[in-house]
């Protein structure tokens, strides 16, 4: 991955919506794809565990 050209990021991640849930969608629109990753609560403490392996040079 080191002499790839840098990309942006595919996706934006939105919300939490009225129900409390947060979303990844397409970077070039929802109308795209768009899906619900759960309550903002599960998904932060997910996302959190991932990043810490990032962090520590551990893979996926």
């Amino acid at each position: 991955m080191k002499n790839e050209p840098e990309q942006e990021a595919l996706f934006q991640i939105e919300g939490p919506d009225e129900d409390g849930c947060v979303w990844v969608c397409s970077a070039l629109g929802r109308d795209l794809w768009c899906h619900n990753l759960g309550p903002r609560d599960k998904v932060a403490e997910v996302l959190s565990q991932w990043l810490a392996s990032i962090d520590h040079g551990e893979d996926g």
